[in-house]
This record gives C-alpha cells, structure tokens and sequence, in this order.
C-alpha cells in the first residue's frame, strides 16, 4: 500500500526549504491533516535543538505519522558532510547524523527513516575510487550504529548540479548493495530521476525491493501535476515492483503553502486512493 507524507521544515531552519510547510510544527501538521496526508516528514538541521516529546505529541493529535528524518541542511546550512578534505567536518558530519540516529529511535521508534542526501559530503573531486571506499565505510558504521534501534538509513542519489558522487539511481543502486547493510536501503526522487536518469521507469524496476521511500517533486520542483513527470506511469511501476511504503512532498511551495499542499494531494489521491 502506498501513502502519502508531506515533507515539513522544521524551526531550526535558518534557509528556505523545500517543505510543504515550514516553522511552526502545531500549525504545519494540523494544515497537513487536514488535506488528508497520512503522515510528515521534518527537514532538520540539529535534532538537538527540538523538542522530540512535543511532536511525538502534535502527531498524536493530528493521527500523523512520522516517516523520517531529512538531512539535506546539516550539509545546505552547516556545511558538513561525511566525507571530504577536512577531517573534523567529516568527524562532526558522522556525530551530527549519529545524533539524528538517536532522535529518531528515542521518539519515533524502529522503522523512522533517516535520510543520508548532500550530508555525505561532497567527497574528493578528483578521486572518485577514494570518496566512495570512504562513504561505503562511513556508510556501514552508521548502519551499524543504527542497528540496536531500527532506524533505517536511506541513501538518496542527487543530481550532479548538487552533488559529486552518487548522481543516478543507478550509482544508488551499486553503493547500496555494496554496503549489503540490513539498514541501509535507497530512496529515490523523481526531479533528480528525471536529470540523472535515462529512464525513470526502468530505474524503479531496477532498484526494486532497495527502495523504501521516495520523494516526490515534478520537473519544476513544484507540486506533482505541475510539470512534465508522468505520476500515473511512475506510481503504476511502484505498484508493479509491490512497493508498499510512503511518498513525500519534496517540493518548493509555490505559489503558496496552502495550494501546494492541496494541488499535490488532490493530484495524487487520482493514483493513490486513500485506504
């Protein structure tokens, strides 16, 4: 069964985020339960400076679930990332997303996803062969650390105008079953797919059962239905590949909060029916 989540940016945000909404959790979850979104997930930046018991509650309130954890800042923001030429950016990159780990175990339980995108880093420019022994390594720790609490570590491949390393969902593909980590899978993102790959629809049916999560965002990356991704064809090849899991509002929110979270949902509920 497919669900659908809203991506919603939390208030230790110092930048714009691509979030349906952004800032004051109470009010963002509330507005997404209401359109009909089964659940949220929080882009943050230090998971230290939220109160994890307070929005374990605000999900009760609204009968949301929380899917995962988007890291996407801890590089836009703060500039770290796992691997790279500075060794104490890398060490603090492993302890911040370690602390991400911790968050989402002691408040939200086995199963939460954490996403690892632009917070690898952006590896060694010249040096391919070193950057991706370096990231499968810090990779399969984190795994490991992961491990004792169920949080699951997904890897999301990004378009080479933002990233180094790991652009296709092909390149995704490889790292994940190099890593063969039992918490450690792909998600994957239909406006990076549609830069990076030579096919969306074949790329779902090659990474299969690896794919646990995706997020969703049209070639504009606005509101799915807003631009030229065939959503129906996409979410027909989930459903062929038996995905069973959620897919998230990754998106600019335009032309304003309320109408994207709207338009992607309305969009959506054609394909994705509400169980």
């Amino acid at each position: 069964m497919i669900k659908i989540a809203a991506m919603i940016g939390s208030p230790d945000l110092e930048s714009d985020t691509l979030a349906v909404y952004s800032g004051d959790f109470k009010g963002a979850f509330e507005k997404t339960a209401l359109h009909g979104y089964e659940g949220v997930e929080l882009m943050m930046k230090d998971p230290k400076k939220l109160d994890g018991k307070m929005i374990k509650q605000l999900l009760t309130d609204t009968n949301l679930e929380l899917v995962g954890l988007c890291t996407g800042h801890v590089y836009g923001e703060d500039k770290l990332g796992l691997v790279g030429y500075d060794p104490d950016v890398c060490s603090r990159a492993e302890q911040r997303l370690k602390d991400f780990i911790d968050f989402a175990g002691e408040y939200f339980g086995p199963g939460t996803f954490v996403n690892i995108g632009r917070s690898r880093g952006m590896g060694f420019k010249d040096d391919s062969d070193r950057t991706l022994e370096e990231m499968k390594s810090a990779f399969r720790e984190l795994g490991e650390y992961a491990r004792a609490s169920g949080v699951r570590l997904i890897l999301e491949p990004i378009t080479s105008k933002e990233t180094n390393f790991i652009n296709s969902t092909q390149d995704g593909i490889r790292m994940v079953d190099e890593v063969n980590h039992e918490n450690f899978g792909l998600m994957l993102d239909t406006y990076h797919m549609n830069i990076e790959d030579d096919d969306i629809l074949e790329s779902i049916r090659q990474a299969g059962d690896r794919c646990w999560f995706l997020h969703f965002s049209d070639s504009n990356r606005q509101y799915p239905g807003s631009g030229n991704i065939d959503f129906e064809k996409v979410i027909d090849t989930l459903k062929e590949i038996r995905f069973s899991g959620y897919v998230s509002m990754e998106i600019a929110p335009l032309p304003d909060p309320d109408t994207a979270a709207r338009s992607a949902i309305s969009f959506l509920r054609q394909y994705i029916p509400k169980s």
